[in-house]
Parts: C-alpha cells; sequence; structure tokens
C-alpha cells in the first residue's frame, strides 16, 4: 500500500529533474540556494567533499547518490589532481517548494550505490545515455534522475528515515489508504468524521494519530492538498473558477481565500509572478 501511496504522492507534488551536467568535475563548484531548486548530484567515481551551509562537511570516497531536496547554498570540493565522475541534475516540483518531500527529508541525503537495490540498471542506462548523443537525450537523461529519486524516496522509508510527515503516513497501516484516497480525489466534501470513518478510528482518536505520525491536522493537510492539485493546474493554464471546483471549492471566493493563506498570493497573482519568473 505505500509503495502505491509513494507513486501517487510524487505524482501529485509533480516532482522533476532536470540534467545539467555529465562529465569529469575537479575544483571547486557552487550551488546556490538564491536559484530556487533542490539538487541531485550522481558521483559515479572519484573522491570529493560536500560543504552545505549549516550542516558539517560529508567526505565522499565511493559511488554515492548526494541529494538535497531544498534549496541550500553548497559546494562540491574535488581534487584538481583526480577529477570526479558525475552528473548534476536540478529538482522541481510543480507543487510548490513545501511539499511533503521537501517537509520529510532531512537537508541532505547521502546514499551509496551499494545501499540501493535495483540501482544498477537505472545507473547503466544513465551514463549510457550520458556519452551518446542521440536525438532525445536530455529527456531520457532528466526521466532517468526521476527514477533515481523515486528510488532515494523508496529507500528513505525503508531503512525508517522518515519518522513523520506524509511519508511516514504513508508507511501508517491505517493511515495510508485514507492518504491515498485524499491526493486521488481532495475535491470530495471530507470532514474529519469521515476521514476517521475511512481510517477505522475513533474521531478523537484518529485526529491525536494523524497529528502525531503527519505533523499536521487532517483539515490542514486536506487544504494543502488541494492547494497542491490547484497549483499544478494553474501551472497548466486552467482558468481560477475551473481549478476552484477542481480542488472541492463551493465558490472562487472561497478557493482564493484558501489559496491566499497557503501561498500568501492570489490564484491570479501567482500565475502572473510563475509567467514572470519563467525563462
Amino acid at each position: 500500500m505505500a509503495t502505491d501511496g509513494i507513486s501517487r504522492l510524487l505524482d501529485h507534488i509533480g516532482l522533476r529533474a532536470n540534467t545539467f551536467y555529465t562529465g569529469p568535475l575537479c575544483g571547486l563548484h557552487d550551488f546556490a540556494a538564491d536559484e530556487g531548486v533542490g539538487h541531485l548530484h550522481v558521483i559515479r567515481a572519484g573522491a570529493m567533499r560536500a560543504v552545505q551551509a549549516g550542516h558539517a562537511d560529508i567526505q565522499l570516497s565511493e559511488p554515492t547518490l548526494l541529494f538535497y531536496p531544498r534549496p541550500i547554498n553548497h559546494r562540491l570540493d574535488v581534487d584538481d589532481s583526480v577529477p570526479a565522475d558525475v552528473l548534476c541534475a536540478t529538482v522541481r516540483y510543480d507543487a510548490g517548494q513545501e511539499n511533503p518531500v521537501t517537509q520529510s527529508f532531512p537537508a541532505v541525503v547521502v546514499i551509496p550505490f551499494s545501499g540501493l537495490q535495483r540501482i544498477e540498471s537505472t545507473l547503466t542506462a544513465l551514463f549510457a545515455e550520458a556519452a551518446d548523443a542521440s536525438p532525445g537525450r536530455q529527456v531520457m537523461l532528466d526521466r532517468l534522475c526521476d527514477i533515481l529519486l523515486i528510488q532515494i524516496v523508496r529507500f528513505a522509508i525503508q531503512q525508517q528515515w522518515v519518522q513523520h510527515g506524509v511519508l511516514a503516513g504513508l508507511a501508517h497501516p491505517r493511515l495510508a489508504p485514507l492518504l491515498i484516497e485524499l491526493l486521488d480525489d481532495p475535491r470530495q466534501p471530507w470532514t474529519v468524521d469521515s476521514m476517521a470513518a475511512r481510517a477505522l478510528l475513533s474521531r478523537n482518536g484518529f485526529a491525536q494519530e494523524f497529528r502525531n505520525v503527519v505533523g499536521i491536522t487532517p483539515a490542514d493537510f486536506l487544504t494543502r492538498v488541494r492547494m497542491a492539485l490547484a497549483q499544478r493546474l494553474l501551472r497548466k493554464g486552467r482558468a481560477v473558477a475551473l481549478v476552484a471546483e477542481d480542488v472541492g471549492y463551493g465558490s472562487q471566493p472561497a478557493f482564493s481565500r484558501a489559496f491566499v493563506r497557503e501561498t500568501g498570493a492570489s490564484p491570479s497573482a501567482w500565475v502572473r509572478t510563475l509567467a514572470a519568473d519563467a525563462p
């Protein structure tokens, strides 16, 4: 059940990787938080030191995945005499920076290749594509990095790195089916009572268990799910009035008020900002 939930969750938040460098790397390379994106670094060979603001340095000496879910100032420091073989990608979320992955994961995730099951086939395809100049190369690289990100999420849950948040809820035997339904169909007129019944818990027991595991109230979670879906629909150019209906609000003003509370801007202003920031 948790695996199905992970698939739905990642589809819901619109996690996307964009590969921007493959090949040998040496010297100092800075990645700024003000780029507004997370980063994935796939270190195939070589040694380096990862330096990140507010956290201890990380020494890497074996093939490793280095994942920064949120924007953070960091630097890769590679000896000039021994280049490392790396692939670097940015990580974006259609649902915005405040989402279950960024809220549940630590600032940096370090996973040696040896720790991930079934990663070899993905990596073989990834680096074969990186060395190829055939049409469609960029799309293939990005999709393969998407697969790596899903493998990272699975690994984090299997290792019980995620103790709180939506990812923890998807591993909970009673909350997981409800969370999947909320992700699948947030437009339904959900209430705390109907959610508790779906989880086979009393109203009070459900509310307490939900907050203990997920970290927020059921009502707040439902609102965030609806707003994340609304952002995805607005990105696609859907009219505000139609989006309001699609995500479960009885009127456009009610939807707009909720959107302002969650994002700090009205839906139309948010769309204008999105257009202004587009390359």
